[in-house]
């Protein structure tokens, strides 16, 4: 009898669970808990887009599970009789799917994930170049965009032998794609972040990080507010996004002191699409540095 009460309590309180909560599981599959729980086993959206090009933009510019879903279907799909134009659209669209993901396991810090699919890439990059045969600037474009995204995944972002690398890429790229926009903005981004990191530092630290990351450019007068400027019509065109863009130009003028810009570029960046973990990672950062120095000038003013 009492074994029967004991079942009979357990099963009212489970009931009871059912009914005070009956929204949580009636929507069980599409509540934050499932679809944070999905993200980080790896159960995404099935996507039945077939179109290469359709499938690019979903991994640019969708949601993190649906922009997975969308790699996971790139990655299925087959070389086979399709025309050597296509065979090309595909191995580029892969790759860049690779370096969007990059990020997003990167910002959730989860190094698995971000390890298994930078060496995805490298793959991708190897198949790119026997597609491309004789000419595969694309490939080595693409490589050194590969290379940046796995250069910032730590908080401690950048070591000498990646940048090394990543240098050799782009030069061997260069020769292939000359002048190219998007090439010269990652050389002209990973200088201004180490020049950036390592400005104010006391002696010993600005040492340190030198050692580690390497320095920037020779020349002392380089400025950042000025090699960043010359890509802020080519935003989309360099491989960036707003958030990002305007976010690195205001810290180089709130470096150089020049608050004001510093907050107009700010504004730009806080009004930037947020559609995913990279752009609202940015987001939040964006944030943080316009209240640093919206009370910074409000600071001098009181004064």
């Amino acid at each position: 009898m009492n074994k029967f009460r004991q079942f009979s309590n357990k099963k009212n309180v489970i009931i009871g669970t059912l009914k005070m909560n009956g929204k949580t599981f009636r929507n069980w599959k599409t509540s934050s808990i499932t679809r944070n729980f999905n993200k980080v086993i790896g159960f995404v959206p099935i996507i039945k887009e077939n179109d290469i090009h359709k499938l690019l933009e979903l991994v640019l510019n969708e949601a993190d599970l649906i922009k997975i879903g969308a790699l996971k279907k790139l990655s299925t799909l087959s070389y086979r009789n399709l025309s050597e134009k296509n065979k090309k659209d595909l191995i580029i669209a892969k790759l860049q799917a690779t370096i969007e993901l990059i990020k997003y396991y990167s910002v959730i810090y989860n190094w698995p994930k971000v390890n298994i699919t930078f060496y995805q890439g490298l793959f991708y990059v190897y198949c790119c170049q026997k597609i491309y045969k004789d000419n595969p600037g694309e490939c080595l474009k693409r490589k050194t965009q590969l290379l940046e995204s796995f250069i910032f995944r730590h908080k401690i972002e950048i070591n000498r032998e990646m940048r090394r690398w990543l240098t050799k890429t782009s030069k061997e790229a260069e020769k292939y794609l000359k002048d190219d926009k998007t090439l010269q903005f990652i050389n002209t981004k990973i200088t201004c972040k180490i020049k950036l990191m390592q400005e104010n530092k006391n002696i010993l630290l600005k040492s340190a990080m030198k050692f580690y990351m390497g320095g920037t450019k020779k020349d002392k007068t380089y400025n950042c507010v000025t090699e960043l400027k010359v890509f802020e019509k080519d935003i989309k065109e360099i491989g960036s996004y707003p958030g990002e863009y305007h976010y690195l130009l205001a810290k180089a003028y709130g470096h150089q002191g020049d608050d004001e810009s510093a907050l107009k570029h700010l504004r730009i960046a806080r009004k930037a699409e947020v559609v995913d973990t990279k752009t609202r990672n940015i987001n939040k950062k964006v944030q943080e540095y316009y209240e640093k120095i919206y009370a910074r000038v409000n600071k001098f003013q009181n004064n």
